[in-house]
């Protein structure tokens, strides 16, 4: 985060029992110190050139390219952070480095703080030094020994009899299924015959709708998920 100069001009007390200013997504204390407040909107997202801190959502086009390692040689595409959704997080464009937000109403997580930061989702203790991870940000990258597995199987054997059921159900119209259809984890070591039979294993109302899911979607391999305190950037915004 940059040097900023406190509006004591414009200072509050009441919210925090500290003196505060609070700047959309981010609240300014005359000790120096910085947090992300605990409700945030879209509205919130923005550059926050005062401090040098952005608050940006994963599946916003302005989110900058993130990489695993301080030297930024090793990129995170960003498939692997908005698997199944986007992440909120706030970007330290001075300290080039990304954080992900406590997770919210918790306030106890933060009881080695100040009172007045409880409800922080990110917190900088001051300027020029890298802020205190509250939460963690979700990688999830493919997993390639399901599908270097799983594969052959699910292509070769599973999904042509799951097809073959599909054409034959007589109450395929009440299918209503969506999106791929997800592997389980423990399939990894079985046949094609035990992956149908516990596809099929459901009641027959769901049964159909699980066999229209796969032979309009096809799989859904599962994915390796890491959580880390930091990501890291290139440069200055």
């Amino acid at each position: 985060m940059k040097k900023f100069k406190f509006d004591h001009a414009n200072k509050s007390w009441d919210r925090y029992r500290a003196f505060y200013n609070q700047d959309w997504g981010l609240v300014e204390f005359d000790t120096g110190e910085v947090i992300v407040h605990n409700y945030i909107t879209p509205d919130c997202r923005m550059m926050y050139d005062k401090y040098g801190i952005q608050i940006v959502a994963t599946t916003d086009s302005d989110c900058p390219q993130f990489y695993f390692d301080k030297e930024c040689t090793e990129p995170v595409k960003k498939a692997w952070i908005t698997y199944h959704g986007m992440q909120e997080l706030a970007v330290d464009h001075e300290q080039k480095v990304a954080m992900g937000f406590a997770y919210r109403g918790r306030d106890e997580r933060n009881s080695h703080l100040g009172r007045h930061v409880h409800s922080a989702l990110v917190y900088w203790a001051g300027a020029e030094r890298r802020p205190i991870a509250l939460g963690s940000i979700k990688i999830q990258t493919p997993n390639p020994e399901f599908r270097k597995v799983l594969s052959p199987i699910i292509v070769g054997k599973v999904i042509p009899a799951i097809n073959a059921m599909h054409k034959m159900d007589k109450n395929k119209h009440h299918g209503y299924g969506s999106g791929k259809y997800k592997i389980k984890k423990e399939w990894l070591d079985s046949s094609a015959e035990k992956i149908i039979a516990d596809i099929c294993d459901v009641p027959e109302w769901s049964l159909s709708s699980d066999l229209r899911q796969i032979a309009t979607s096809g799989f859904e391999y599962p994915r390796s998920t890491q959580r880390v305190d930091f990501l890291y950037i290139k440069g200055e915004k």
